[in-house]
């Protein structure tokens, strides 16, 4: 294992926080490989095999991983059970730290680097309720201009056509539940993306001074789990 100060650390990352399981890992800020699979009630079985698999495949064990950075929420009641369970029963037996990540900043990932960009990730809560947030890019990083929250479908619109008015920016409401959506309006851009799993192993390096023991993760529910 290598310090976490150190580029050549390993991190792997992993997201349970939609229907998608994504796992991935990073070393040296290169992303070595990535996950993306619908494991649907098998989830928690498949998880450890698929992670052995994605490490394997590039000549890497568990005992090579230096930090795990894993999505804490908000999202899915039960994948977020099942990653965070995963996540810190394994960092307890490799004695390495964890780093918490937002899910919705993970889902954002892909416009870290972008410009002029707002962009508003959705995770479908329940009916036409999301779990949302907004985002602004500078180039370096993704700064939060509105707190986590669970908005309706009709609200989240709203707040994306403010923005685009307001910074004259160009807005992307991005995740796989935008599917979901009934109304799509003009000047508005709509990703059906899912989180990738080399930009939750991604942002868990940029974060790695955030790493902290597995005993003090917790969920982030924005509502009661039912």
């Amino acid at each position: 294992m290598g310090s976490l100060k150190s580029n050549d650390c390993l991190v792997l990352g992993v997201d349970c926080s939609t229907k998608y399981t994504a796992i991935g890992c990073v070393r040296c800020e290169r992303v070595i490989g990535e996950i993306s699979l619908d494991l649907g009630r098998y989830q928690s079985s498949l998880l450890p095999g698929l992670v052995d698999e994605l490490l394997g495949f590039w000549g890497f064990k568990l005992t090579n991983v230096d930090a795990l950075a894993v999505t804490i929420g908000p999202g899915y009641f039960t994948g977020l059970r099942v990653g965070l369970s995963y996540v810190t029963t394994l960092a307890y037996a490799l004695e390495v730290p964890v780093i918490p990540l937002s899910s919705l900043k993970v889902l954002a990932g892909d416009f870290i680097e972008a410009k002029n960009v707002i962009t508003v990730p959705v995770i479908w809560a329940r009916g036409t309720q999301y779990y949302s947030c907004i985002f602004e890019s500078d180039g370096e990083d993704l700064k939060e201009i509105a707190a986590p929250d669970v908005l309706d479908e009709r609200d989240i619109i709203a707040k994306a056509k403010d923005m685009s008015l307001e910074k004259g920016k160009t807005v992307f409401v991005i995740g796989d539940d935008v599917a979901r959506f009934q109304e799509k309006p003009s000047g508005i851009h709509f990703l059906a993306d899912g989180v990738r799993g080399g930009n939750v192993a991604k942002l868990g390096f940029k974060m790695r001074s955030c790493a902290r023991s597995p005993m003090q993760i917790e969920a982030l529910y924005l509502r009661r789990p039912y």
